[in-house]
């Protein structure tokens, strides 16, 4: 994709200014443990975010709060201006698209890609409703947006976890998703795979204004892609430009 590669330093320079996540003073609590603490985080139109910290520091309870699966102890969460005191509406749950972790998939699973990507279509129009003509072609049109177009009459099963992921971003972009969440996405990827990935979701927040905020173990990619690091633990240690050295400082302390 040599749009992709060519997007990857422009990318950073990229510079934003609507608030479309805001978060102040954020706690979730599990039982009588404060899984995040104090938590002030805006995210801009356009934001390439990697988040990282040790396991058990709140990474994904910070996804999952952001898309409204886990309800904040304290706090205020405002989305795309709309302060969230209850449930997300519809409208604005449509803009966020939430890829998990890899996990495998068994080969004999019975979905084609297409398929998969249709099911983008299903959570924009309704499970109910039956995907018209141009439902279907939006599907195609965000397999074609991550390069798997050609892959669209295959097993979903058969594909490698870097193409599985691309079709799982492709499913969220047919929902028309303005934000994609990506929680630890590489785990279960070699480096290249992750790399390509990433590739992809630069060339997205750059060429298509999608903003992106994935979860990551590996720093040299974050650092490599995002425009911004978010390190925490339980609260926020670090956020800011992935080459200043105040993050090295941050991961150094919570790391050892």
């Amino acid at each position: 994709m040599g749009e992709i590669e060519s997007s990857k330093e422009e990318s950073k320079k990229y510079s934003t200014k609507d608030i479309i996540v805001c978060l102040k003073d954020i706690s979730v609590v599990y039982g009588n443990m404060a899984a995040l603490y104090d938590i002030n985080l805006d995210v801009h139109t356009g934001d390439f975010i990697g988040i990282c910290g040790p396991n058990g520091s709140g990474k994904t309870t910070l996804m999952k709060t952001i898309i409204g699966t886990l309800k904040p102890y304290t706090g205020q969460i405002a989305l795309f201006g709309e302060d969230i005191k209850d449930n997300i509406s519809k409208d604005i749950r449509h803009k966020f698209g939430y890829v998990p972790q890899t996990t495998e998939f068994d080969r004999n699973f019975p979905a084609l890609v297409r398929d998969v990507a249709e099911m983008g279509r299903y959570a924009k129009v309704g499970v109910v409703k039956q995907l018209t003509k141009e439902d279907k072609q939006k599907a195609m049109e965000a397999l074609r947006l991550v390069d798997m177009e050609y892959a669209a009459e295959r097993p979903f099963g058969h594909l490698s976890g870097g193409q599985q992921q691309r079709v799982l971003i492709a499913q969220a972009l047919a929902a028309e998703a303005e934000v994609l969440l990506l929680d630890e996405f590489t785990s279960a990827l070699d480096f290249r795979m992750s790399e390509e990935v990433m590739e992809l979701l630069d060339y997205l927040s750059y060429s298509h204004k999608i903003t992106v905020v994935t979860v990551g173990h590996n720093l040299e990619l974050l650092r490599a892609y995002c425009n911004r690091i978010i390190c925490i633990n339980k609260i926020i240690a670090f956020d800011g430009e992935p080459n200043d050295p105040d993050l090295d400082e941050a991961i150094n302390k919570i790391f050892h």
